[in-house]
């Protein structure tokens, strides 16, 4: 019987969703108020603490609901679901990183266009995208998905390391490739994490492993998005104050952003401005290794099992494995001579067998 909808709505985890909501907003806050002020603000520091505070109030109201929780511990303890969390908020980090910045990158150091600096990610978009493609194609094959998953993540970190080379210098030719390298390697390990919650978690708790798996893609990206606006304008601010570029007011260039920076900065300071400019975001980029390294150890503790592994998920499915074990037991013992049929290895009799068969409204297989 259906349950009434009001029912329903009390046994969702509202206050859990609150407490989560209210350490996230503290967090974000945190992270913009920094790229104001400094660090070491009382408003930044108290936000901060606030968030910290709040998360472990919600872990803590998560393992007090236990099942009924928002996000279960039961299912976020498993090994791989845990894993996969974990590889999704540092992967995605990465991959907003480079999305984010290296389009900043082209219009501030190589001084393209918008619209240019769109086409120049083309290489780095289609080759995530075609190896995701792949990847899925040879887990279907092959049937394990931790060896994309651990490969990806070792090609992406090399990639996202040559990325944090370029300069104002650096050729056409070296800066796709470094794009392709690192997205290919992203484009491998990203998917793994939802083919992981499938295989290891029954049919009815797949929604609720790929909703915490998106959720920690989409915080990953929300907190280094900030992260890197925070390192990029914290250098460029600390290159002025070392005197690295005089005469040109810094705050002006950062309001001014990548694409019209130019217009504001005298032309004998823009060589030095452009070394400065390119060394902040060679930080961000740096940000980005060590998120794609992180991920590297995350999909580690991958288990190493296979999506062609049996998983039964229904009672149709338990009974038809259990009537082919009879039905091997019904052959050895004729083959022997013994007729008589006491108990499979599985604990149930032939006759409760063919019961709960019929009761499926499946046919009878064994005749007689």
């Amino acid at each position: 019987m259906e349950k009434p909808f009001l029912r329903r709505i009390l046994q969702l985890d509202i206050l859990g969703n609150v407490i989560l909501l209210a350490a996230c907003l503290m967090l974000f806050l945190a992270l913009s108020y920094a790229e104001e002020m400094s660090w070491g603000s009382s408003l930044v520091i108290g936000l901060l603490i606030g968030s910290g505070i709040t998360f472990i109030l919600f872990c803590i109201w998560q393992w007090w609901k236990g099942d009924s929780a928002l996000m279960p511990p039961r299912i976020l303890g498993q090994r791989s679901v845990a894993a996969s969390c974990a590889a999704a908020f540092f992967i995605y980090s990465a991959i907003l990183i480079h999305s984010y910045y290296l389009p900043l990158w082209f219009q501030a150091v190589k001084g393209n266009s918008a619209v240019q600096s769109g086409v120049n990610m083309i290489p780095y978009v289609v080759a995530n995208a075609v190896f995701s493609i792949l990847a899925g194609i040879f887990v279907t094959k092959n049937g394990y998905f931790a060896a994309p998953a651990i490969v990806g993540c070792a090609i992406g970190t090399i990639g996202a390391g040559l990325i944090s080379i370029i300069g104002p210098n650096t050729s056409s030719s070296m800066w796709i490739g470094f794009e392709i390298l690192a997205s290919v390697g992203i484009g491998m390990a990203i998917q793994q994490g939802f083919t992981a919650i499938q295989v290891v978690l029954p049919l009815e708790e797949v929604a609720i492993g790929t909703a915490a798996v998106v959720a920690f893609q989409s915080l990953g990206g929300a907190i280094f998005v900030s992260v890197g606006n925070t390192i990029l304008q914290s250098s460029l601010r600390t290159a002025a104050n070392r005197n690295e570029v005089p005469g040109v007011n810094i705050d002006v260039v950062i309001k001014a952003g990548a694409g019209t920076f130019r217009n504001f900065v005298p032309a004998e300071r823009l060589p030095a401005l452009l070394e400065v400019y390119n060394g902040a975001l060679r930080k961000v980029f740096t940000a980005a290794i060590v998120m794609i390294g992180l991920g590297f150890v995350a999909c580690l503790f991958l288990e190493w099992r296979s999506v062609k592994g049996d998983k039964p998920t229904s009672d149709e499915e338990l009974y038809r494995e259990n009537e082919a074990v009879e039905q091997r037991r019904v052959s050895e013992n004729k083959s022997t001579g013994n007729h008589r049929i006491s108990r499979t290895p599985t604990g149930l009799s032939g006759q409760t067998l063919l019961s709960n068969g019929r009761a499926l409204g499946l046919p009878d297989s064994q005749g007689q």
